[in-house]
């Protein structure tokens, strides 16, 4: 008996770890249709049910022990309230079938359909955690235990079939819980590295790697694709009179500015690096953006920063432009135009827009 419930286990163990890994991986895994993930997961659970229920003990006539139980209710976790229900529906009718629709396997089954279903509200009640799946797991480890009662004939042992089937459950489902949260924290910790990585840590604008790897992707075909550089006009006096630490409000501040400024639709804003900044425009031709362009440095120059201290400071910035394909077949063509841009508008007066193409600044 004991070897048939380590085989058990070691099912529920492989398939849950197989089942959930790739949906909670997303640095290494990009799932397509995230809206159908719960049916999936739910759909894998009561796969890996199956397993279990053909890998089951007998306790008595009618009365079989597995892992059912925690694969339902982890699925919850992964996939939210629909899962449960979804995998409950295909182990409960097979339990049915399996017992071949007598009165215990229909009483078994209803009881595996009823958790689904009781399993489905909480989660959707409490939400998809690991805390609430613990929760759940109580009462359907307490409702099966009465089915169980309830089922076993008599002068049979009772306190040693209960006790079976609530070691085992207990066991399986905390040694399973506590391997996939450890499964869970690992991948968080591995998406926070992967977005710290492609994600400015002071502004939390694109960095210059994700710049790169989004303009070499939009620069594809005739659509029209314009960048805007802008830089802040004598950031290193600020730096060198209020300290760094005013210095870094001063970026976070512009930062903020441009992710609430009304830029064309699907605008990628980036930190290309110190104080200097970048907007990618896709679908935007060059006059449009040296709209923006302008737009941005009289938002910028008209508005005084306001520092932590109190401190009031008019920043200035100087602006670039140009476009694609009209000026540059490719992202360093186009990077290097609108910097010569952005240079002509610092040699210019500073607090100005040049275009590339053009011999006279904007503004």
């Amino acid at each position: 008996m004991f070897y048939q419930l380590a085989i058990n286990f070691c099912i529920l163990f492989t398939f849950s770890v197989l089942s959930y890994w790739p949906f909670q991986d997303r640095v290494r895994f990009r799932i397509p249709f995230p809206r159908l993930h719960p049916i999936l997961i739910g759909m894998m659970a009561g796969v890996t049910g199956l397993f279990l229920l053909g890998a089951s003990v007998t306790i008595s006539d009618g009365v079989i022990v597995d892992a059912r139980l925690p694969v339902i209710i982890l699925s919850g976790v992964f996939g939210g309230p629909a899962s449960p229900l979804i995998s409950a529906l295909i182990i409960g009718i097979d339990r049915i079938m399996l017992g071949g629709f007598s009165g215990e396997a229909l009483i078994a089954g209803s009881n595996t359909l009823l958790i689904g279903a009781v399993a489905a509200l909480i989660f959707m009640w409490r939400g998809a955690s690991f805390r609430t799946a613990r929760f759940v797991f109580h009462y359907a480890a307490v409702q099966t235990g009465l089915v169980i009662i309830y089922l076993l004939p008599a002068g049979s042992n009772m306190v040693m079939n209960v006790s079976i089937f609530a070691l085992y459950s207990y066991i399986s489902f905390f040694t399973i819980t506590f391997i996939l949260a450890e499964l869970s924290g690992h991948f968080k910790k591995l998406s926070g590295i992967e977005r710290l990585s492609r994600t400015d840590y002071l502004t939390g604008l694109h960095n210059s790697r994700t710049f790169g790897e989004l303009s070499e992707a939009l620069l594809t075909g005739d659509r029209p694709v314009s960048l805007i550089l802008l830089d802040i006009d004598r950031f290193k006096s600020v730096n060198d009179t209020y300290g760094h630490p005013a210095g870094d409000e001063v970026l976070r501040e512009l930062a903020f500015r441009l992710k609430n400024f009304r830029l064309p639709e699907g605008a990628i804003l980036s930190r290309n690096g110190g104080e200097e900044f970048s907007a990618l425009l896709p679908g935007t031709d060059k006059q449009e953006a040296a709209a923006a362009a302008e737009s941005i440095r009289r938002a910028v120059g008209d508005n005084p920063f306001i520092l932590d201290s109190g401190l009031s400071l008019t920043v200035t910035v100087s602006l670039g432009v140009s476009a694609h394909p009209e000026d540059a077949a490719g992202t360093k063509e186009l990077y290097e135009l609108a910097d010569e841009a952005l240079y002509r508008a610092k040699n210019s007066g500073r607090n100005r827009v040049a275009v590339h193409g053009t011999t006279q600044p904007v503004s």
